[in-house]
């Protein structure tokens, strides 16, 4: 595929030029374990700003709408928690996004409500410098679900 498609592509797992230009520009891949291999490349080397873009392109955790089918999908295991848990994560991702001033970021795949919001109340506690680079991991974890999630479906 051309660069511009692949480019395109890859922007589906993260809105970062700075990451889908790193997969564009290591091409080709031949084998899965490369393309993996690519892509956590990719989301270490994100500089600051990139890192801030790329987190951006994620919906707070319990918030859906407006944003991508992967996005809905990924927080699935929210459906099933109860109104009073949705709300204390609402208030956790605002208290959160207050101090480090970016959204709360989590590999939500898999995960319930309950097991996000423990998390966030953990994280929140982070310095700024420890917590981008949980943020960081996080995006790296998305980031190689959707390139799955891409192979699946070309």
């Amino acid at each position: 595929m051309d660069s511009t498609t692949a480019h395109t592509l890859f922007k589906r797992c993260t809105i970062a030029t700075q990451y889908c230009d790193a997969l564009v520009n290591s091409r080709p891949y031949l084998t899965l374990d490369e393309l993996m291999s690519a892509s956590d490349t990719a989301t270490h080397e994100l500089n600051l700003q990139s890192l801030l873009t790329a987190f951006s392109g994620h919906p707070r955790i319990g918030e859906r709408k407006g944003h991508s089918t992967w996005s809905s999908t990924e927080q699935s295991g929210l459906s099933a928690d109860d109104a009073k848990t949705l709300e204390d994560l609402a208030s956790a991702n605002l208290a959160y996004e207050s101090k480090f001033n970016h959204v709360f970021l989590i590999c939500a795949t898999g995960k319930t409500g309950s097991e996000m919001l423990k998390e966030c109340n953990r994280r929140i506690k982070n310095s700024p410098e420890v917590e981008i680079q949980e943020a960081r991991e996080q995006l790296r974890l998305i980031n190689q679900i959707r390139i799955q999630k891409l192979l699946e479906e070309i």
